[in-house]
């Protein structure tokens, strides 16, 4: 008798890979093929994973299909298969996966525009972290402030993407030729800060310089080290993250 731990990995590949050649010798049939049985959970975890991303990737789903993303969303499966029983986790190998699939060519800004609503996902599920507590920043002595590190609020993503992803997405959404057709695919790069605020999931566009700001606030960069890299505009731009509440907490670099 195998393990419990290799009948669950038997299992997964009869589920999630389709091959259930291990797993069927443990299945009694009891008037139904073992493989058969199999193949009925099969079905169900396909169709639940393959609605997992149609619900996160709407706008994709407009721009290819039903049937070619239910395609993708199958091949995704065999090469990514979930490593967590929380679908809305589920879903971040699938704009790398599109981006790599050669039938995927003549959208090129398909990707990103997964990407995009990727972020959208991750803001609207992210744990419920208060913002950043000004009284205790306040609180920090003025010879600690260089040393001081910001930590991004959990459903905060930056974009930086070659097309216009969100009015795409937008015009898919709305099922919009006219306004799709007019929207030039090369017109980027656009930059793109989406977090979750006080009124839901919201998505900004800013500058290439707000945008590298940005990438080393969150990136970890010390108080000393922003103030250096964007001088007089650095105040400005903490102060808006600290009001958005894209800033969870903040700790000291090491001596």
């Amino acid at each position: 008798m195998p393990s419990l731990r290799e009948l669950q990995a038997d299992i997964a590949r009869a589920v999630l890979l389709g091959e259930p050649e291990a797993a069927a010798v443990h299945v009694m049939a009891d008037g139904i093929a073992a493989e058969q049985r199999l193949a009925l959970y099969q079905g169900n975890v396909r169709a639940a994973l393959t609605t997992a991303l149609r619900l996160t990737f709407p706008a994709v789903e407009r721009l290819v299909g039903v049937e070619f993303f239910t395609m993708a969303a199958a091949r995704c499966l065999r090469a990514h298969p979930p490593c967590s029983a929380w679908l809305d986790q589920y879903g971040a190998a699938f704009p790398g996966f599109l981006g790599a699939m050669p039938e995927c060519a003549t959208l090129p800004y398909l990707a990103d525009v997964a990407r995009f609503e990727h972020a959208l996902s991750v803001a609207a599920h992210a744990p419920d972290e208060p913002a950043l507590d000004l009284a205790a920043l306040a609180a920090v002595p003025p010879s600690r402030h260089a040393a001081l590190r910001f930590r991004a609020h959990p459903s905060v993503t930056l974009l930086r993407c070659d097309a216009p992803v969100d009015a795409i997405a937008d015009a898919a959404l709305a099922d919009d030729a006219d306004a799709l057709a007019a929207i030039d695919p090369c017109a980027g790069p656009v930059h793109l800060v989406v977090h979750r605020g006080a009124e839901g999931v919201v998505t900004e566009r800013i500058d290439a310089m707000d945008y590298c700001f940005l990438d080393r606030l969150f990136g970890g960069a010390t108080l000393a080290a922003l103030l250096e890299a964007a001088g007089a505009d650095a105040a400005g731009l903490l102060a808006h993250q600290f009001i958005t509440g894209r800033i969870a907490g903040f700790s000291e670099a090491d001596p």
